[in-house]
């Protein structure tokens, strides 16, 4: 499994919205951050919408827009600061 999958099953983008600071009501609908948002249009749950500029994605595109990052630097992200046990495969080697 790679750190994608891992990270997409172990976390929404709820939980990271809330970890960063998006107060999500219990509709699950919070104000967007990726425009100037005054009433809350983004709603948020395993993945994103946002009703007003179109954003939209999984968890790992969230915190990459959010914090302006690569995918593989949000998911490394978002596996550090949910203490998700990351498992990295070793290529065999053809050594004999």
């Amino acid at each position: 499994m790679n750190i994608f999958k891992q990270v997409k099953e172990s976390v929404t983008a709820r939980q990271a919205a809330e970890l960063y600071g998006l107060k999500v009501n219990r509709n699950g609908m919070t104000c967007c951050p990726f425009h100037n948002d005054k009433h809350p249009s983004m709603k948020v749950d395993k993945s994103f919408y946002c009703f007003a500029c179109g954003a939209k994605g999984d968890v790992v595109h969230f915190v990459e827009k959010f914090f302006g990052v690569t995918p593989y630097e949000a998911a490394k992200k978002l596996a550090n600061d949910f203490s998700i046990p990351i498992e990295i495969k070793q290529k065999k080697s053809n050594s004999i």
